[in-house]
């Protein structure tokens, strides 16, 4: 029986920056639809200097398994998502899904006090529309 033929040199390289190319027009194209989604507005509920760009950031963290999906994506300003010193990444400040659509619906907005536990900053009813006392 002869051996299946070896693929041709480059090939696995090829395929690799193909899916690579792939995942990042994704990411484009979910960011550009969460974007729109949320009004090409920060999301954090509280009245702050936006500083940065607008970025689409994942509530569930990709390194957690979470998808690229505007189900699982907002827009934030880069101070809130990465730079400032209370930040999403910084895991002082964090977001939670009120509904099963994720955030195509309402969510809730949580920081971090002094002794490591979360206090609640504001709940929405609907994308951008806040619950009031």
């Amino acid at each position: 029986m002869p051996a299946s033929p070896k693929p041709a040199k480059g090939t696995a390289l090829l395929e690799r920056e193909r899916r690579t190319a792939d995942r990042k027009a994704l990411e484009r194209d979910v960011a550009l639809r969460v974007k729109l989604r949320d009004g090409f507005k920060c999301r954090w509920p509280e009245v702050h200097k936006c500083r940065g760009g607008l970025e689409a950031a994942h509530i569930r963290d990709k390194s957690l398994l979470g998808e690229t999906s505007t189900a699982n994506e907002i827009t934030l300003c880069a101070w809130i998502h990465r730079r400032g010193p209370q930040s999403i990444h910084g895991k002082q400040l964090k977001v939670e899904l009120e509904t099963p659509d994720g955030a195509n619906g309402a969510l809730s907005f949580w920081r971090q006090d002094a002794q490591g536990g979360y206090y609640l900053v504001a709940r929405e009813r609907a994308i951008g529309i806040l619950e009031r006392d």
